[in-house]
């Protein structure tokens, strides 16, 4: 692969499916369902990390440890590439917004593409997915996302690192698919803002038993993005939170909301 990876980031239930299908449809690059691997890997390393002084007599140093781990990962996405027959990877999975340090370590060539939504509306998508017991979580989870977005801006330049609303994405899918390609060095094809008609992977249902039970479970997930773009989820808030949760997330998120421009 000679362009560098790319890594969709952001709060959950902020958009980054959605943009992982509109990349999946470009037909230089696939962007597989989300791994969940870099967490599970950075925590594999801080328990090497322990004993560390232990092994110190092997020589290895944390640059050649890091290059490892990077090959460890890298067989699935360069898997996919090849079953795609594509020419770069991407990966998405919402929490590698607080593992970006990690994966930066990692791929310090890739690129981030941070998908900013309401956080109000992050907070109703979180409730209506899981549940209003999630709500304190949403608002814990957005709030962090949002700070560490701001130390995104200082870290990264602007060949590495690009922020876009949701917001802008649903209303103005060609302007901001264009915006993305830009950033990314691929050209604009109007497969990304039809992506409704490409085929993509999504897990598997792993309560079945036998592999071809697996197989033929490869459906669309709740609330899969596989159809066209709509706009109708933009301030979904004020209609699907009550008069108490809507006090408690304009309180609660205030000082972000106002950050980014959220009224």
């Amino acid at each position: 692969m000679d362009k560098p990876p790319i890594f969709i980031i952001g709060c959950p239930r902020s958009g980054t499916t959605l943009t992982r299908v509109i990349l999946d449809s470009h037909p230089n690059i696939c962007c597989g369902p989300e791994t969940h691997l870099f967490k599970n890997i950075k925590i594999f390393k801080e328990k090497i990390f322990n004993y560390w002084k232990m092994l110190m007599p092997y020589g290895v140093d944390e640059v050649s440890f890091n290059s490892q781990l990077k090959e460890v990962f890298s067989i699935f996405p360069n898997n996919y590439m090849k079953i795609k027959n594509k020419k770069r990877w991407a990966e998405k999975t919402p929490d590698n917004i607080f593992l970006v340090d990690f994966i930066d370590d990692l791929y310090p060539n890739c690129q981030f593409i941070n998908i900013i939504r309401d956080g109000r509306d992050v907070v109703s998508s979180y409730k209506k997915r899981w549940g209003r017991i999630t709500i304190f979580k949403a608002i814990k989870a957005w709030n962090k996302s949002m700070d560490l977005t701001c130390s995104f801006h200082s870290k990264f330049d602007s060949s590495r690192y690009l922020e876009i609303r949701y917001e802008d994405l649903v209303l103005h899918p060609v302007e901001q698919t264009k915006k993305i390609m830009d950033f990314l060095g691929e050209k604009w094809t109007s497969s990304l803002v039809e992506h409704h008609k490409s085929k993509h992977d999504f897990w598997y249902n792993l309560d079945k038993v036998s592999d071809e039970d697996v197989k033929k479970e490869n459906k669309e997930i709740l609330g899969s993005p596989n159809k066209p773009i709509f706009d109708s989820s933009i301030g979904i808030w004020k209609k699907k939170l009550n008069i108490f949760e809507k006090v408690l997330v304009n309180i609660a998120l205030k000082n972000n909301l106002i950050k980014f421009g959220y009224k």
